[in-house]
C-alpha cells in the first residue's frame, strides 16, 4: 500500500523523537481574589478603570419593566398554572350551575333560557384557557387534550346532565330497530327505509345480546358524548395528517367541537357513520396523499407523487380504508358516496396515490343500493330519486324556507344555525384565501369543502339535506378556517407586550371571541328544540304501557312525534303519529275531536312536549291540552286509562280502524 500523496494523510510514526523546548520551565501564578468586604470594581464602557464606588451603575437588564410592573407583561398571564386555573374554575362552575330542567319549563328560545348563570360562565373561561394555552411558546399536549375533553363534556354532555331521560324521540325508534333484528334475527321488511340500511342496528343487537342487556336504551343517554368525543378526535388526527403538528391542528378540532350544531351525534347510523368516515379520510391523508393540501407543489393526476409513508403503511391505510367504506354501505344511504366523491377528487387533482381505490368506495355503495336496498327504491325510483335529481329549489324549499315556521324564540334558533353556517364557511374561505396569497395554487382544498353540498343538488333528503351537507363539510372547512385563527395567534406571539400592548391583547382576543361566539350559538341551536324533544321518565312510562297494553295489530299514536314510540314491540303494534291522517285538523280542537273519532287509534298517548310542540309551531292556546282531553271524554269513545303526573293514555272504547291513509306502515 502506497502512502498517500498529503502530509496530513501520512501515518502515525510512534518512534518519533520529542524534542524539549529551549524555555526555562516556570511555576504558574494565579491572581489571588480579594479579601472579604472590598467592592468589587466596575469596568465602565470607556474610560479608565476608577476608584470603587459605594452606589454600583444601574444595569442594563434593570431598565426593562419586569413581569407585572409598569408597562411589561402582566405576570399572571405568564404563570404556566393560571390557564389549568381558568379551565378548573370552569369546570367548577359548570357543575354547581347544573340543575333539572323539566321539558315544560323550556320555551321556543330552548334549553339556553333556562341554563344557570355559572353554568354560563364556564365557557368563555374554558376558551380562554385554550387560548393561553396556545399563546405559549411550547403549548402542552396533555393540557390541551384534557381541555378538548371537558369541552366535550360541557357542550355534548349538557343535555344528558340535566334532563331526566335520553332525549330525541328517533333515538328511542332507533332502539327499537335494534330490538326487533336482536328478537327476530332479521329486518322487518317493507315497513320503514332505515330498514334497507340496518348495519347499524345489526351492530348493535350483537352488542347488546353479548353484553347480556335486554335493550339498547342505556346507551341513548350518553351516546351524543361518545360519538362527539369520537368525531372531535378524528378532527384533531385529520388536521395533523393534513396540516401538520401545529397549532392549527389544534384549532380545528375546537372549531368542530364549538360549530357542530346539527345534532346528528344522537344514537343514529349517521353519527357512527361520521367517525367511520373522518377515520378514513385520517389514513388517506396521512399515508396516501401527497403532497399535502397546504404544500404549494404543483400535483398532477398522471404524474402522482408517491407518498412519505413506507409500502407496508400505505399497504395496510388503503385495505382499512376500503373496510371502511364497505362498511358504510350497509350502515348509511349519504356517508359512502360522501366518502367517495371526496377520494375522487383527490386522485383528480393528483394528490391520492391509489387511482382505483375511489371506484372501489363508490362502486360498493352503488351494489349495496342496488341489491341490499332494494325495497326502499323498487317501484318508485323514477319518483324519489330521478324526480329530485337537479331541483336546487325542492332542497331550499324543504330544507331552509318550510323551517322557518313557529314562535319568535324559534325563529331566532333557526337564524342563529343559519349564522353559524354562513359564518364558519366564511371564516374558511378566508383561510383558503390567505393561503392563496401564501402561493398556495391549488383548487382542491375549496372543492373538497364544496363537494358536500352537491348533496343538495341529488336529494332534498326529508328536508334535512343542508343539515347534512354542513355536518359533511364541516370537518374539511374547519382546517382553513384554522390556519385563519392560527394566524392571529401567530401575531399575539410575536407582539411586544410593552411596545403595543393594546394590539397584542387584541390579537390574543380574535380566537377568544371568535371560539366563545361559536360555543354560545352552538349551545343556543343544539338546545333549540328540547321543548319537545326532551321527556320526562313519566312520558316514556305512558308510552311505554301503551305499548305494551296494546293487542297484536292494534294501534297507538301520538299526535306528533314528540314521545317515544316505537322502541318495543315494532312490527307488532302500530306506532305513529296523528298529523299523519288529521294533518288539518291538529289545531282547531273540535274537528280534530272529529277526526279522531272516525280515525282514531286505539290508544293515544298525551305528553307535555306534545302541546309545547303545538304551542310553538301552531300557536295553539295554553288550555289546548285540557280541552282536547275534555272533549274527546265527553264523546264517550275515548276515556283516561293511564295518568302518571300528567302524562296520560287515552282507550279507545270502540274498535279502531285498522289501515287509515297516513297511519303509518309500509317503506317510507
Amino acid at each position: 500500500m502506497t502512502e498517500p500523496p498529503t502530509r496530513f494523510l501520512r501515518p502515525l510514526r510512534p518512534d518519533r523523537p520529542i524534542r524539549p523546548s529551549p524555555r526555562p520551565r516556570e511555576p504558574m501564578r494565579f491572581t489571588q481574589p480579594p479579601p472579604p468586604g472590598t467592592p468589587t470594581r466596575y469596568i465602565p464602557a470607556s474610560g479608565r478603570l476608577g476608584a470603587p464606588s459605594e452606589k454600583p451603575p444601574a444595569r442594563a437588564v434593570d431598565s426593562r419593566p419586569r413581569l407585572g410592573t409598569g408597562a411589561g407583561r402582566p405576570a399572571f398571564l405568564a404563570d404556566p398554572f393560571f390557564g389549568p386555573g381558568l379551565a378548573a374554575v370552569a369546570v367548577v362552575l359548570w357543575i354547581i350551575g347544573l340543575h333539572p330542567i323539566p321539558p315544560e319549563e323550556i320555551g321556543g328560545l330552548g334549553l339556553v333560557a333556562e341554563l344557570s348563570v355559572p353554568t354560563l360562565l364556564s365557557y368563555p373561561l374554558l376558551v380562554a384557557a385554550v387560548v393561553l394555552e396556545l399563546l405559549r411558546y411550547r403549548p402542552r399536549t396533555w393540557l390541551l387534550s384534557l381541555y378538548t375533553l371537558v369541552g366535550v363534556l360541557g357542550v355534548y354532555g349538557l343535555q344528558p346532565a340535566v334532563e331526566e331521560v335520553a332525549r330525541l324521540p328517533v333515538a328511542w325508534l332507533h332502539a327499537g330497530f335494534a330490538d326487533y333484528i336482536a328478537t327476530h334475527g332479521d329486518i322487518l321488511h317493507d315497513y320503514d327505509a332505515r330498514f334497507s340500511w340496518a348495519g347499524f342496528f345489526s351492530l348493535v343487537a350483537m352488542i347488546t345480546r353479548a353484553a347480556g342487556l335486554g335493550d339498547a336504551i342505556p346507551f341513548l343517554n350518553w351516546a351524543p358524548v361518545l360519538l362527539s368525543g369520537l368525531a372531535v378526535l378524528g378532527v384533531r388526527a385529520l388536521a395533523v395528517s393534513a396540516l401538520g403538528n401545529r397549532r392549527a391542528a389544534w384549532i380545528a378540532p375546537w372549531l368542530y367541537l364549538v360549530a357542530n350544531w346539527t345534532e346528528q351525534d344522537y344514537f343514529s347510523p349517521q353519527g357512527t357513520a361520521m367517525v367511520l368516515l373522518l377515520a378514513a379520510l385520517t389514513l388517506t391523508f396521512r399515508h396516501l396523499v401527497r403532497p399535502r393540501l397546504t404544500e404549494p407543489v404543483k400535483a398532477r393526476l398522471r404524474a402522482r407523487l408517491a407518498p412519505r409513508s413506507s409500502p407496508k403503511a400505505r399497504l395496510v391505510a388503503q385495505g382499512a380504508v376500503v373496510l371502511i367504506g364497505l362498511a358504510l354501505a350497509p350502515t348509511h344511504q349519504l356517508t359512502p358516496f360522501v366518502l367517495g366523491v371526496l377520494l375522487l377528487l383527490l386522485l383528480v387533482f393528483g394528490r391520492l396515490w391509489p387511482a382505483w381505490m375511489p371506484f372501489v368506495v363508490l362502486g360498493g355503495a352503488v351494489v349495496w343500493f342496488s341489491l341490499g336496498a332494494s325495497e326502499f327504491w323498487s317501484g318508485q325510483l323514477v319518483q324519489m330519486i330521478l324526480s329530485p335529481l337537479g331541483d336546487v329549489g325542492s332542497s331550499v324549499d324543504e330544507g331552509i324556507v318550510a323551517r322557518f315556521a313557529g314562535s319568535p324564540g324559534r325563529l331566532v334558533v333557526l337564524t342563529v344555525r343559519i349564522a353559524i353556517t354562513l359564518f364558519v364557511a366564511a371564516m374558511a374561505g378566508y383561510g383558503i384565501w390567505r393561503m392563496w396569497r401564501d402561493s398556495l395554487r391549488s383548487w382542491l382544498l375549496p372543492a373538497l369543502c364544496v363537494a358536500p353540498f352537491g348533496l343538495a343538488v341529488a336529494q332534498p333528503y326529508g328536508g334535512e339535506v343542508f343539515m347534512r351537507c354542513f355536518l359533511f363539510s364541516l370537518p374539511v372547512m374547519a382546517l382553513p378556517a384554522s390556519l385563519a385563527l392560527e394566524r392571529a395567534v401567530t401575531s399575539a406571539r410575536r407582539l411586544r407586550w410593552r411596545n403595543r400592548p393594546a394590539r397584542t391583547v387584541l390579537m390574543a382576543a380574535v380566537p377568544w371571541v371568535v371560539l366563545t361566539g361559536l360555543l354560545a350559538s352552538t349551545v343556543t341551536a343544539r338546545g333549540g328544540n328540547d321543548a319537545y324533544t326532551s321527556f320526562h321518565d313519566s312520558d316514556i312510562a305512558a308510552a311505554s304501557w301503551a305499548v305494551h297494553q296494546a293487542e297484536p295489530g292494534q294501534r297507538v299514536d301520538s299526535l306528533v312525534n314528540s314521545v317515544p314510540l316505537s322502541f318495543a314491540r315494532v312490527g307488532e303494534v302500530s306506532q305513529y303519529e296523528v298529523d299523519g291522517y288529521c294533518e288539518k285538523e291538529l289545531a282547531d280542537v273540535p274537528a280534530l275531536v272529529g277526526c279522531l273519532r272516525l280515525k282514531g287509534p286505539d290508544y293515544l298517548v298525551l305528553t307535555e312536549p306534545q302541546w309545547a310542540y303545538l304551542k310553538i309551531f301552531d300557536q295553539v292556546p295554553a288550555t289546548y291540552g285540557a280541552d282536547l282531553v275534555r272533549e274527546l271524554e265527553a264523546t264517550g269513545v275515548y276515556h283516561v286509562v293511564f295518568d302518571d303526573r300528567g302524562s296520560l293514555v287515552l282507550g279507545r272504547t270502540t274498535p279502531a280502524e285498522r289501515f287509515v291513509q297516513g297511519s303509518g306502515g309500509g317503506t317510507s
